[in-house]
């Protein structure tokens, strides 16, 4: 199994690029968000990978960040979501959202997803809403601002300040919510300090 590819970036295309590593050209596919990320031709990238393999054909699907390409293997953990459906999922919403519509049990959202119809979506829900809460360390009692992040534009940019940093989002989103530090009368500023002290 092959779980990251650091080369430099030859390639873009509509669904996938192409990594040089020592003259070895590795096609791997990525999802819209991903490809809106990369950096420019000729520069190094690291590419987190997952490798299927099948029959009569060895892909690798990429992402920029090790929490999507873990969403991406409890998405594919579904019956019936292959790859192609899990990455439409990653493309359509960012990651935050996908999960709170996962623990919120959003089938409606999930729905509008193309190729995913709403039995689909259903089973999206019952086979991972469990799993995705202890996965990303989502409480029921917090979920709503966690899930909701884009309804709380302090906690969405504290999460993306503290990412800058270096912390992985599940690490930014705990350290954020055992602050204690109220989300809605709070700035940035603010919300980063006693975030810090968590992380300390």
């Amino acid at each position: 199994m092959i779980g990251h590819i650091k080369g430099t970036l030859e390639h873009i295309d509509k669904s996938h690029v192409v990594i040089d590593v020592n003259n070895v050209g590795y096609l791997i596919h990525l999802s819209a968000s991903t490809l809106s990320r990369l950096p420019r031709l000729g520069e190094k990238i690291v590419v987190f990978t997952h490798q299927i393999v099948r029959e009569d054909d060895i892909s690798l699907y990429g992402f920029l960040t090790r929490e999507e390409k873990n969403l991406f293997v409890l998405l594919l953990s579904v019956s019936g979501i292959g790859p192609k459906a899990s990455l439409a999922i990653i493309s359509a919403f960012p990651i935050d959202r996908i999960i709170g519509a996962i623990t919120q049990a959003n089938v409606d959202l999930l729905s509008t997803v193309p190729g995913i119809g709403k039995k689909t979506a259903q089973k999206l829900v019952i086979e991972l809403k469990d799993k995705v809460a202890k996965a990303y360390a989502v409480r029921a009692a917090e979920g709503s601002v966690v899930c909701g992040s884009d309804d709380q534009p302090v906690f969405r940019d504290g999460v993306a300040a503290l990412v800058s940093l270096g912390y992985s989002p599940k690490e930014a989103r705990d350290a954020i919510l055992n602050s204690g530090v109220d989300l809605t009368s709070q700035n940035v500023e603010e919300v980063l300090k006693q975030a810090l002290k968590n992380l300390v």
